[in-house]
């Protein structure tokens, strides 16, 4: 029967019928059911709001017992302590049926932790006189030496160093012992090349490493024999720049002033010239950071308004894209190593991906000089030259997602370095001024805080800095045009008592 005939039959019994008792239908039970169900949810709320409200008490209750506490551990134990508290009301609160969002709780309260205590630790960085090494030419031991750049192997064991004059210095990186009377001495050190070399990467397994310089050519080393391996060949201008693949052994990318990208693999073309292995480019990505060919003729060509290519990084969760900077603006571009770069003459490359213009930055555009990838391979990082280290998303690259700042940091040169600290919640940055700017960075990679450390470390400009990998220690490498080697470690007495060197000190 349907509910229509149901319905009429209702009503016209309760019409030819009114002294009756009037019949239930099915609508009648239909609302009935919902006026019930609703009761139900109202009274269920309610309980549940009283049970919430409890709990809610009994949490502050606990923190404030949690809190209180504290100050009873060590400075050590006191984070691990105050997050055991915090995790055993998440369970309590969000109960045995939501472990998974009381563990996302536990993680979060363990970070934001981790991120106070932390800064703390960098305030009582000092660099003692045995962590200094001033650096000289073998000629002329009166004449300093410029650094140019320096990198810690992938094990930590071994800090590498390279200079205006061609040389290699590898130290040791032992504990700074602040009462000890030996000072810091490379425990190897070799020409690399006739003229500077620029910049020094390690490979993975850290038995080799490339070294580029102002030869137009790059160079891969044996470090135990110092012996060269073979010679890149293929730049025009002075090499930048150079990045090993991640985790791979015969892999890397080159940077050049003559604003070129080259892709190399120590595997395949190569010959032998008077005893040496001399290789050849695999790809080559040419004019990466021009901005554009110009409408006048030149001399019956168009000609290009060229950029030099002054820092490359390859990225983790994609380890065929390289991101690259110029020295013509802010923008960072990702490339496919895959893909020949086939063009037209005159005519730019395109990228596979690249960020957009910063609407912070005003005037014209300029140049960058380093990138740094987090540890993670999410947040990359780029010092431009108008004194700003931009934030970017390294999985999905767009607008910047944050600009650190800060009155001590100048970036007026492209010899300015980055580097990201192990954790990945500090970032190192050199200075014009010869300051080494550290930031706190929290989860979402930017300065949230506005919490920084100021290094007064050289006299003249600080280019080069360098994060010691492992985690077992806390240690800093900066150079700066003075010809000086600093190694900052935590020292809490030292750093008290050095608050009068300006060379050593360390303030908030």
């Amino acid at each position: 029967m349907a509910l229509t005939e149901i319905t009429l039959r209702a009503n016209n019994r309760d019409t030819n019928n009114s002294r009756g008792p009037r019949q239930t239908t099915l609508f009648d039970s239909l609302g009935a059911a919902q006026r019930r169900h609703k009761r139900q949810r109202k009274a269920a709320g309610q309980e549940n709001a009283s049970i919430e409200n409890s709990r809610a008490d009994a949490t502050e209750k606990a923190v404030k017992r949690a809190r209180t506490e504290v100050p009873e551990c060590t400075a050590a134990a006191r984070p691990q302590k105050l997050c055991e508290a915090r995790s055993v009301l998440a369970v309590r609160r969000f109960g045995m049926t939501s472990a998974h969002t009381a563990q996302r709780y536990r993680q979060q309260q363990s970070l934001t932790m981790d991120s106070v205590f932390a800064t703390s630790r960098l305030a009582s960085l000092v660099s003692p006189a045995t962590g200094v090494f001033q650096l000289y030419a073998d000629t002329e031991p009166q004449r300093g030496v410029l650094p140019l750049a320096c990198k810690y192997s992938a094990n930590g064991e071994q800090l590498a160093l390279v200079d205006e004059s061609g040389f290699v210095s590898v130290f040791g990186t032992r504990t700074v012992d602040a009462q000890s009377d030996v000072s810091l001495e490379p425990i190897l050190r070799w020409k690399a090349h006739d003229n500077s070399a620029f910049d020094v990467e390690w490979r993975a397994d850290c038995a080799q490493m490339v070294t580029a310089s102002a030869d137009e050519t790059l160079r891969v080393w044996d470090v135990e024999h110092q012996q060269c391996m073979g010679s890149f060949v293929g730049h025009a201008q002075t090499v930048r720049s150079v990045s090993w693949r991640s985790a791979s052994m015969h892999c890397f990318s080159s940077a050049s002033r003559d604003g070129s990208i080259m892709i190399w693999d120590s595997r395949c073309n190569k010959e032998r010239v008077d005893g040496e292995y001399v290789y050849r480019p695999v790809n080559v990505i040419g004019h990466a950071h021009n901005l554009g060919s110009s409408k006048k003729p030149m001399r019956g060509k168009k000609g290009m308004l060229g950029g030099s290519v002054t820092a490359i990084c390859h990225l983790q969760h994609n380890t065929d894209l390289l991101a690259s900077v110029g020295s013509t603006s802010e923008i960072v571009k990702f490339w496919d190593v895959r893909m020949k770069a086939h063009v037209r003459p005159f005519a730019l490359p395109t990228p596979a991906m690249s960020t957009l213009l910063s609407t912070s930055s005003a005037g014209r555009s300029r140049g960058t000089a380093s990138l740094s990838l987090d540890p993670d391979g999410t947040r990359l990082y780029s010092a431009c030259n108008d004194n700003s280290v931009y934030v970017h998303n390294a999985l999905m690259p767009g607008q910047p997602i944050a600009r650190l700042t800060a009155p001590e940091f100048e970036c007026q040169s492209f010899n300015i370095g980055t580097s990201m600290s192990t954790c990945g919640r500090h970032l190192a940055a050199g200075s014009s001024s010869g300051n080494v700017v550290v930031w706190e960075l929290d989860r979402m990679g930017t300065n949230s805080s506005g919490r920084r450390a100021v290094l007064q470390a050289h006299t003249k400009e600080a280019g080069c800095v360098a994060w010691y990998p492992g985690k077992d220690k806390t240690q800093l490498a900066t150079c700066g045009d003075d010809g000086v080697l600093r190694l900052w470690e935590e020292n809490a007495k030292l750093a008290e008592s050095a608050k009068t060197d300006p060379t050593k000190q360390c303030s908030w």
